[in-house]
C-alpha cells in the first residue's frame, strides 16, 4: 500500500505561477533521493490554493521526509514563495482507489 502527503498554500504577495512551478519542479530530484518517495504532482485552484500531492510507501516515510528535506536548497527556495499562515500538511492512508496505481522510477 501507500500512504498521500496533502500540502496546500498561498502564494506570497507577487509570486508568479512560474515562479512556484519552478521551485517544486526543483525540489524532485531531491525527493527521488528519499526513503519511500513514489510521486508528486502540483494543482492550483481557482482561488490560488497550491495542493502539492505525495505520495510515500508509509507514513512513517512521509513524516521523516520534512526532516530530511529540511537542509535542502531546492525546499529553502520554496519557503519565501509561500504564505506561510497558509500551510498545512496531512498525511492520509487511502481507503479505497478506483483501480491499482502503478508508480515506476
Amino acid at each position: 500500500m501507500y500512504v498521500v502527503e496533502i500540502v496546500s498554500w498561498k502564494s506570497a504577495p507577487k509570486v508568479t505561477d512560474q515562479q512556484m512551478i519552478d521551485a517544486v519542479q526543483a525540489m524532485i530530484p531531491d525527493l527521488e533521493k528519499l526513503p519511500g518517495f513514489r510521486y508528486q504532482s502540483l494543482s492550483k485552484d481557482d482561488a490560488g490554493l497550491w495542493v502539492d500531492i505525495y505520495y510515500w510507501d508509509t507514513k512513517e516515510d512521509a513524516h521523516n521526509s520534512n526532516d530530511l528535506m529540511a537542509n535542502k536548497q531546492s525546499l529553502q527556495d520554496l519557503i519565501p514563495l509561500i504564505e506561510m499562515n497558509s500551510l498545512k500538511i496531512d498525511v492520509l492512508a487511502p481507503h479505497q482507489e478506483s483501480c491499482h496505481i502503478s508508480f515506476t522510477r
